[in-house]
């Protein structure tokens, strides 16, 4: 696996030794650069664990990932700059029921630089586009929104401010892990009805100040306001305007054919 070519496939130059400022430039170009993405799972193509298989994948078919894989990569990136990322499991919160997944549902990692803990997340579609300092109350805000960290005994809350309220996007402990914890729940990710992921197919790349989404047969273009605000639209697909889409719009050529889909997630039978 080469540096410079993820270097490349982030459009960045460099990186130079670790510091804040060099992890905050790699975090926000990776985020900007490689789409949250679950096509495999719709085109045929079967997801796998393995650090050589997913920088084949992002890096040199320059495609994008679920969490496991842009995590994944990022976290690679990190231990070989010399870093030292310590990999956390972290439960989304289900938009609908309210309820968390499961252990190991989302793979998210600190760093520690200049006395302090920094949360790094590349694999959240709605999550931060810069790494936040790990403190409980924390409130910032980011090209995307304003994003606050909440501590209930051990239990961390990355929450994201929607209106007047605080909307949890997912929970977690400082319990370290090893990225191949996290298989199982990849293959789960890959075949449950209860994963957003089997239910969608999806695409989803951060800009600057905006969104681009596509979900199923729908294009959604989101503009980010001051003070945690959006502007939303939508354009409806037909079937053979997606891969041109893909192509133009996230620069994604997928091996196989793209099956889109776009149903409800099926509850699962206990939180």
């Amino acid at each position: 696996m080469d540096l410079k070519a993820y270097f490349k496939r982030i459009n960045l130059t460099d990186s130079g030794p670790p510091s804040l400022s060099a992890l905050r430039n790699l975090h926000r170009h990776h985020v900007l650069s490689v789409p949250a993405e679950n096509l495999s799972i719709h085109s045929g193509e079967k997801i796998i664990l393995e650090p050589s298989w997913i920088y084949e994948k992002i890096v040199v078919r320059k495609r994008g990932g679920i969490c496991y894989e842009s995590n994944g990569l990022f976290l690679w990136v990190l231990d070989k700059l010399g870093y030292q990322p310590k990999v956390l499991s972290a439960r989304v919160r289900n938009k609908v029921s309210g309820a968390y997944g499961p252990n190991f549902d989302h793979l998210i990692m600190t760093v520690e630089l200049e006395g302090r803990k920094w949360l790094c997340d590349v694999g959240f579609g709605e999550g931060i586009i810069d790494p936040i300092p790990l403190e409980d109350g924390w409130e910032e805000e980011q090209d995307n929104g304003i994003f606050r960290l909440r501590m209930e005994k051990e239990l961390w809350f990355l929450e994201r401010k929607d209106g007047d309220l605080w909307r949890s996007l997912f929970i977690f402990t400082l319990e370290e892990h090893k990225f191949e914890d996290f298989k199982q729940m990849c293959e789960y990710h890959q075949t449950s009805p209860s994963s957003i992921f089997t239910c969608k197919s999806l695409c989803s790349l951060q800009l600057l100040r905006g969104r681009l989404t596509y979900m199923g047969h729908r294009l959604i273009t989101t503009e980010f306001t001051k003070g945690g605000g959006c502007v939303k639209s939508t354009r409806d697909l037909t079937d053979d305007e997606i891969p041109d889409l893909l192509r133009d719009k996230f620069q994604i050529v997928l091996k196989g054919k793209l099956i889109p889909k776009d149903e409800d997630i099926t509850p699962p039978n206990s939180n």
